[in-house]
């Protein structure tokens, strides 16, 4: 009987521990899921406060480059205007082919008597489009009406002197050099 009663008893303790091993493991099992979900929740909330930070800053982002955007267009806008009135007053100073033996000093002269006219011309287009050209560009444009300005003096009525001559070589010269440095900078801005 000895062997029955050992048994018996080592039956009931391992029946006992066994149950209690199942109660211990089922409360640690359900320890665990309410400390995993506590778990979850900050680190929920932790990653949705930082995805609300990364919208905020992303819609910021999206409305200073749109504001960027709308200044480059009406900049370009202006430099393009600039670009197309130099390229007309340009072709308006040129004088007219009126005879097949013209040569460029004869269509000199002709730029030499308009000098008031380029003179203000010229004022006039730096007055509307000063502030979208390129230092260059103005001081171009400076020296154009210098020369115009100087030398209008110098033309009286048919008679060019030979320096007015010289000096409406060099204004259109830079009015071409002008033009070309405008008109890089219209295309710069058009290629980005």
């Amino acid at each position: 009987m000895l062997l029955k009663e050992i048994l018996e008893i080592s039956g009931v303790v391992l029946g006992s521990l066994g149950g209690g091993a199942f109660i211990i493991f089922g409360f640690s099992s359900w320890l665990g899921k309410v400390w995993a979900n506590r778990l979850m929740t900050k680190e929920k909330a932790v990653y949705a406060q930082e995805l609300e930070s990364l919208r905020n800053r992303l819609v910021q982002d999206t409305e200073s480059y749109k504001i960027k955007l709308k200044k480059s267009e009406f900049i370009f806008k202006k430099e393009f205007e600039a670009a197309s009135t130099l390229v007309a007053l340009k072709r308006s100073f040129m004088p007219t082919y009126n005879y097949p033996d013209k040569d460029w000093y004869e269509a000199c002269d002709e730029i030499a008597q308009g000098f008031h006219k380029i003179e203000q011309k010229l004022n006039t287009f730096l007055a509307n489009y000063g502030a979208v050209l390129q230092k260059e560009v103005k001081d171009l444009i400076d020296s154009c009406i210098t020369i115009a300005t100087v030398n209008k003096f110098e033309v009286e009525g048919p008679n060019v002197s030979r320096e007015s001559n010289k000096a409406a070589d060099e204004l259109y010269k830079k009015l071409e050099e002008t033009e070309k440095g405008l008109l890089n900078q219209v295309h710069s801005q058009s290629s980005t």
